[in-house]
């Protein structure tokens, strides 16, 4: 017999989602963007190579290890993201 969950939340919202692409020193990197609705000040980066995400705003992008460490990127490649980001967010 299957397990019955208990629903907490179930919404639909439309999201404004930007696709963009660019090719760094290492590699191509694809990401989807879209502001994080309980945080304005924030956007959700979405990996899609990787099938990774991370919450970010402009201040987060000064912590060396975030971007390591949840988009599976090695230093040099995380400082390629981290700069083009900087630009974009």
């Amino acid at each position: 017999m299957g397990q019955k969950f208990e629903i907490l939340k179930d919404e639909t919202k439309t999201k404004e989602l930007r696709y963009i692409s660019f090719m760094g020193n290492y590699q191509r990197y694809d990401f989807a963007l879209m502001k994080h609705e309980e945080n304005p000040e924030k956007m959700v980066v979405i990996h899609l190579q990787k099938n990774r995400f991370i919450v970010l705003g402009k201040e987060d992008l000064d912590n060396q290890r975030n971007i390591e460490h949840f988009l599976h990127e090695t230093a040099m490649e995380a400082d390629e993201v981290r700069t083009f980001l900087k630009e974009i967010l």
